[in-house]
């Protein structure tokens, strides 16, 4: 079966979100499911987060962005693309190289980390946000592998999630709720990195 670049993966998902009224759900474009494929049981797990953020396994530089009001720690190699995604999110992509940007599957040894913030309503309801998403994977064929509510550092209430796509891409997700707005976190590559990278999600200032 064919893979489903992650770039349209997630950007379908990020369309939908910045669309999404409070009584719809908008989701991605179907595609086929292998009815063959075996259905991992979602395991549900709570992982609590709080106080100083742990030292990171890399050397770090920190992301922040002011005007929606987070913080994130990556490696201190890596370079950022920012990109705006319609009228209602932006993007903001982690990157091993530059050159990852704009491809349709990280080559080996790379990873890619895609940051996107929602104006999505209703507001500050981080159960409704999540609950649209778990439904726009449940109407295009893709399995919820495991779901953790944690807690992040300074109180922040967050969900993350492992998602397998019809094709058996492993993707994981981290949703959270800041200043009226929503942050997607999602990547590619290194997958132990990139949980670690979602994970010192942080707020900032005062909105």
């Amino acid at each position: 079966m064919k893979r489903i670049p992650f770039l349209l993966f997630v950007l379908a998902l990020s369309l939908a979100a910045c669309a999404a009224p409070a009584t719809a759900t908008s989701v991605p474009e179907s595609v086929s499911v292998d009815n063959n494929m075996p259905v991992p049981s979602v395991a549900v797990t709570e992982m609590i987060v709080t106080g100083k953020i742990p030292a990171a396994s890399f050397e770090s530089q920190t992301y922040i962005n002011e005007s929606v009001g987070f913080a994130l720690d990556y490696p201190s190699q890596w370079v950022i693309k920012e990109s705006i995604v319609g009228d209602r999110g932006s993007q903001y992509l982690l990157l091993s190289k530059a050159e990852i940007a704009d491809l349709p599957e990280v080559p080996a040894g790379e990873t890619r980390v895609a940051v996107n913030v929602y104006q999505w309503d209703p507001k500050n309801d981080l159960a409704a946000f999540v609950d649209s998403r778990k439904s726009g994977w449940e109407a295009s064929g893709f399995t919820i592998v495991a779901e953790e509510p944690l807690t992040l550092d300074l109180g922040l209430a967050a969900v993350k999630f492992t998602v397998q796509t019809p094709d058996g891409l492993t993707v994981p997700f981290l949703f959270a709720a800041i200043n009226d707005q929503y942050v997607s976190i999602s990547g590619e590559g290194d997958l132990t990195l990139v949980a670690e990278i979602m994970q010192r999600l942080r707020p900032v200032g005062a909105q």
